[in-house]
C-alpha cells in the first residue's frame, strides 16, 4: 500500500524515565499512522541541557521498543537544531512580532503582587534608545512573541471547536535569559520541518495549543490539526502520578508482563473500538484505531484490568514462545529439568498467571516443593495427627506401584478412598498440600504425573515429618 502523507511525531524530554502518559501517547500516535499507512516520527526535546540524560534518552528508546512501536528515520534531537531556532528568531525578530523583555523576576513578580495575572506588555514598546542603554548596561533579556488582536480558533479531533480570546494570553518568552528556546518555540519549528500533519497529544497541552498556533501564523507555516487525548487518572481522579505508585514502562518490562498485555490495556486507556472487544492483537489495534472514538472524559487506571488482560494474552500464548521469553529473562530457568517437564509446567501455571514473572515464582514449587505450607489451607484439612494415618497408607500405596502412570494413580487414590470410607478431599486435599504447600494447584494426579515417584514421595515424607505444625 501507498504511503499517505499523515505524519505524527512522539516528542518526550529525557528528564525521566518513560511513564504510563507518554508510552499512552506514543501508542495512539503510533496506531494512528499505521492505520492510516501514514509515518511516525519520534523527536528527543533534550534542550533543557541541566535536566535532559543521555540515560533517560536510552531507557526512552528502548521501552518503545520493548512495546513494539518502531518510529520511521530520522531520529531528531532538538539539541542539535540550536541554528534553525535562531534563524527563526531572527525573522519574527525583523517581522516586529517577538521583541527583547528586560524584565527581571522580581519585576515580574512585583506586577503579579499588583493585580497583573499575566505580563503587562511593559517592554513591549521601548524605544531603540532605551534598548540600546540596557544592553550596554549588561541587563539581560528574553525574547517575547507580540500576541495579535482577536482570537484563536481551531477544530480540536476530540474537543471539538475552541476558541481563545487572545486577550487572555501573554506575551509569552520564546527564548530564555540564557540563549535557549522554550518548548512552544521549539515545538512548532520542528513540527514544520518534519511535516508533521496531526499533533497528538495529552490535554495538559490544551493551553500550549494556542500559543503554538499563533506562532504558526506569524511563520507562515501550515496549522496542523490537533488531537488532545484525556488523562490518565489515579483511583482518586487525579492525574496519574508517582503519588499513586504509577510506575515506569521499565518496570512492566522487569515484572515480565507481555509487552502486548501493555499496549493493549493503554488503548483502552480513553478509546474504544465501539464495540466490547477489550483484548486485542497489534493488528486488531491497527485495522480499528479511530482518533474520532477517543473519549474526552479521563480514563482511570486499573491495576486488576490491566492483570485480566494480561492473562488473557498469556494463556492465548504459545507455550514454547512463553518458555523462550522466560529464558530471556532468566537463562537459568529451570536449568536441570527435561523440556517436557518445563512445558508441562507451563501449561499449567499460564491459565493462573498474569505475567511471566508470575510463572517463574510459581514454578519454584514444581521444581524444588514447598519451604512452608498455607496455614488456610492446613486448617482446612492437616490441623490434627489423624490426618497423618491417611497420609501413610496413600504413601504405602504408591510405593507399591510397579508403574508410575496417570491410571495407576487415580486407581490407588479411589481404592483408599472406598477402603477407608473418606471423600475424596479427605485424600485430595492433605496430598496437595503435601506437594505443593497450598490447596490450589492441578489435581493430584496430574501433580503426582507431572513430578514423578521420587519427587513426589520425598514431599510426602517431608510433610509428614513436617505436620501437623506444632
Amino acid at each position: 500500500m501507498k504511503k499517505s502523507s499523515i505524519k505524527v511525531r512522539f516528542a518526550p524530554s529525557p528528564t525521566g524515565e518513560l511513564h504510563l502518559g507518554g508510552a499512552r501517547t506514543a501508542l495512539f500516535n503510533w496506531l494512528f499512522a499505521k492505520n492510516q499507512n501514514g509515518l511516525f516520527y519520534l523527536r528527543i526535546e533534550d534542550t533543557d541541557t541541566a535536566r535532559s540524560k543521555d540515560k533517560y534518552t536510552s531507557q526512552i528508546l528502548d521501552s518503545l521498543s520493548w512495546l513494539g512501536l518502531k518510529w520511521d528515520k530520522p531520529l531528531v534531537y532538538q539539541s542539535g537544531r540550536s541554528k534553525q531556532y535562531k534563524t527563526y528568531l531572527n525573522h519574527l525578530i525583523k517581522s516586529g512580532v517577538a521583541y527583547r523583555c528586560f524584565c527581571s523576576k522580581n519585576d515580574l513578580e512585583r506586577s503579579k503582587d499588583e493585580g497583573h495575572y499575566k505580563y503587562s506588555g511593559i517592554c513591549r514598546d521601548i524605544s531603540t534608545q532605551t534598548i540600546k542603554e540596557k544592553l550596554n548596561q549588561g541587563i539581560s533579556f528574553t525574547y517575547r512573541i507580540r500576541i495579535p488582536d482577536g482570537s484563536t480558533n481551531y477544530n480540536d479531533i476530540v474537543y471539538g471547536k475552541i476558541k481563545i480570546s487572545n486577550d487572555q494570553l501573554d506575551d509569552f518568552i520564546i527564548f530564555r535569559s540564557d540563549g535557549s528556546p522554550t518548548y512552544n518555540f521549539t515545538a512548532v519549528i520542528d513540527d514544520h520541518a518534519m511535516s508533521i500533519t496531526h499533533v497528538i497529544r495529552g490535554e495538559d497541552h490544551l493551553s500550549n495549543t494556542p500559543k503554538q498556533i499563533i506562532l504558526y501564523k506569524a511563520l507562515g507555516f501550515e496549522i496542523p490539526i490537533f488531537a488532545h487525548l484525556p488523562m490518565i487518572l489515579g483511583s482518586d481522579k487525579k492525574r496519574l502520578s508517582k503519588r499513586h505508585g504509577a510506575p515506569g514502562i521499565q518496570f512492566f518490562r522487569e515484572d515480565g508482563y507481555l509487552p502486548l498485555s501493555l499496549v493493549n490495556y493503554l488503548a483502552l486507556l480513553g478509546w474504544n473500538s465501539g464495540n466490547e472487544d477489550e483484548v486485542f492483537t497489534l493488528e486488531s489495534l491497527i485495522k480499528k484505531f479511530d482518533l474520532k472514538k477517543i473519549q474526552k472524559k479521563g480514563a482511570i487506571w486499573d491495576q486488576k484490568k490491566l492483570n485480566w488482560l494480561s492473562g488473557q494474552h498469556i494463556i492465548n500464548l504459545n507455550t514454547d514462545f512463553i518458555l523462550d521469553s522466560i529464558r530471556n529473562i532468566e537463562p537459568e530457568w529451570g536449568k536441570g529439568h527435561e523440556i517436557s517437564f518445563l512445558i508441562t509446567i507451563i501449561e499449567i501455571l499460564k491459565i493462573r498467571s498474569k505475567s511471566l514473572k508470575d510463572i517463574m515464582n510459581q514454578s519454584e514449587l514444581y521444581f524444588n516443593g514447598p519451604n512452608n505450607y498455607d496455614p488456610i489451607g492446613l486448617s482446612k484439612c492437616w490441623k490434627k495427627e489423624s490426618v497423618n494415618s491417611t497420609v501413610e497408607k496413600i504413601l504405602k500405596s504408591l510405593n507399591s506401584l510397579s508403574e508410575w502412570r496417570k491410571d495407576e494413580l487415580e486407581r490407588v487414590i479411589h481404592s483408599i478412598s472406598e477402603i477407608n470410607q473418606l471423600s475424596m478431599g479427605k485424600i485430595t486435599m492433605p496430598l496437595r498440600i503435601a506437594l505443593l504447600g497450598s490447596l490450589s494447584g492441578p489435581s493430584v494426579v496430574d501433580l503426582l504425573h507431572i513430578l514423578g515417584r521420587k519427587d513426589s514421595i520425598n514431599r510426602i515424607h517431608k510433610a509428614l515429618d513436617t505436620l501437623p505444625l506444632k
